[in-house]
């Protein structure tokens, strides 16, 4: 998932194949949404840890600083804001999980977690040692949680795979598909992908249009 590392990431992301005579450089897809819902199903627990725990995206490159903190689930209690914002582009949605707003995965913007090692001088010792236990407790449900959902995202059934061909673009829901390519070999040949996105507001506010026009 592109651009996590801003306060509101694009809804939409178009990736448009130019050049294609490389042997390998798959595009791979999948669905978080469904892998959040059989997480759900199967461990309560770690559908919680992920709604909560914070995780920091970040660019820092070229004079230039981005950073945001956000659960790998968000989510939402208001009826209304479910209504509107509840992951848009398939139907299915608002019945596998009507009250998720987005999911974050993005692996190579993440940054270092700030984690407290051993125990800060303070007025109760014992204080502080229970406090960070809590927090070591916390940090190893996060990793069984993340490890449960990444291997759900990764499982060999859960993966659509294609080579685009020149002159093919593929658009997906930058807030619920994750994806990636497969190595590929650049000597005597050409790989170029282009990319775009789409804001979501732009989405709803032409989809919206478009409904009214064909009725």
């Amino acid at each position: 998932m592109d651009l996590l590392y801003v306060e509101n990431p694009p809804g939409l992301q178009i990736l448009h194949c130019l050049k294609s005579s490389t042997r390998g450089g798959e595009s791979l897809f999948s669905d978080a949404l469904r892998a959040v819902k059989k997480i759900k199903e199967a461990r309560p627990d770690h559908h919680s840890t992920l709604e909560v725990f914070p995780v920091t995206y970040k660019y820092h490159n070229n004079h230039q600083w981005y950073q945001q903190t956000r659960p790998h689930i968000e989510t939402t209690t208001s009826p209304h804001e479910i209504q509107e914002n509840s992951l848009p582009t398939d139907p299915e949605s608002l019945a596998l999980e009507p009250s998720i707003k987005a999911i974050n995965w993005s692996p190579p913007f993440q940054a270092p977690f700030l984690v407290n090692i051993g125990c800060s001088t303070t007025t109760d010792s014992r204080m502080r040692m229970g406090e960070d236990q809590d927090q070591a407790k916390e940090f190893q449900d996060y990793l069984g949680a993340v490890k449960h959902f990444k291997r759900l995202i990764e499982a060999e059934e859960a993966v659509f795979e294609k080579k685009l061909e020149p002159g093919t673009a593929v658009i997906f829901d930058n807030r619920r598909i994750v994806h990636a390519r497969r190595a590929f070999e650049d000597a005597g040949g050409e790989r170029w992908l282009r990319g775009a996105y789409v804001d979501t507001d732009a989405f709803r506010s032409r989809l919206r249009v478009l409904s009214e026009e064909t009725r």
